[in-house]
């Protein structure tokens, strides 16, 4: 994946910005692993959670800054992405999954234990974006995001579901979280809805193989040109094809991740213009 820098911060507990003071970044970041080591017993997903949690924060870091937000907006942007999967920990010490339809919704644990003894004050001693913060983690695994949210709520939300969507990816490409397919392709539902360039509910999935489309969808729910600009160079769905093009021996399939390539590739292009 595409390596973005953390800010270098001098050595300290915080620091201000218009006057408001915020607690250092690598202090947050040492907070969290502090936090997730207490879960490192329970397996390598614990230290693959922890990876991907870091990378999705430098991602929105990235993505803020393209944005042009302020120095206060990037530092929410940074905190949002390092907590946004905090539940994952204490969902896999309880269930041993996380598949949230055979567990809990991680997104809302997550703010449960933020909320409780007030945590989320390690992160951020301001509570002025306690809203937006909770609202983004509680939005960042939803199928889709509400109608009539604030702007400036509506831009986190999406920034961190970029983010996400973009690691989660690069975890496909590198083997870290597999799809295990079928003799069958997708099934004309889920093929006709790519095609037709919409994301994939969870809720018609029918066979094995259709668990690709949901990735292969992600596409069809990114916001933002420097998200558009990640994927186009690191290229995460055309690896993901080749890489189930070569497990697969149906030819229909083959076909159809082709035809899919094809309006993936389009879409990315036509955001980018």
């Amino acid at each position: 994946i595409k390596v973005v820098p953390r800010y270098i911060r001098p050595l300290g507990t915080t620091f201000f910005i218009s006057g408001k003071e915020f607690i250092m970044i690598d202090n947050a970041i040492e907070e969290f692993k502090k936090y997730s080591n207490n879960y490192l017993e329970y397996g390598k997903m614990m230290t693959l959670k922890i990876n991907h949690t870091l990378r999705v924060m430098d991602l929105c870091e990235e993505i803020a800054k393209s944005l042009n937000l302020s120095e206060e907006e990037i530092y929410i942007a940074k905190i949002i992405g390092l907590l946004h999967d905090i539940g994952r920990f204490e969902q896999y010490k309880e269930y041993k999954t996380f598949v949230d339809r055979k567990s809990i919704d991680h997104a809302e644990l997550g703010i449960e234990i933020l909320k409780k003894d007030n945590y989320l004050r390690k992160y951020i001693e301001d509570d002025s974006y306690d809203d937006i913060i909770l609202d983004s983690i509680r939005y960042h695994n939803k199928f889709t995001i509400p109608d009539n949210l604030d702007k400036k709520k509506e831009l986190f939300i999406k920034l961190i579901r970029d983010a996400d969507k973009i690691d989660i990816l690069y975890l496909r490409v590198i083997g870290e979280l597999e799809v295990e397919l079928d003799d069958n392709p997708l099934n004309d539902s889920i093929y006709n809805t790519l095609i037709n360039k919409k994301s994939i509910n969870r809720k018609d999935l029918k066979t094995k193989t259709d668990r690709l489309g949901v990735s292969l969808g992600f596409i069809f729910d990114i916001n933002y040109k420097e998200s558009f600009k990640i994927l186009r160079e690191v290229k995460y769905f055309d690896q993901i094809i080749d890489i189930y093009k070569e497990k697969t021996n149906n030819e229909k399939l083959k076909e159809q991740l082709e035809e899919i390539r094809k309006v993936i590739n389009n879409y990315i292009e036509v955001n980018l213009c």
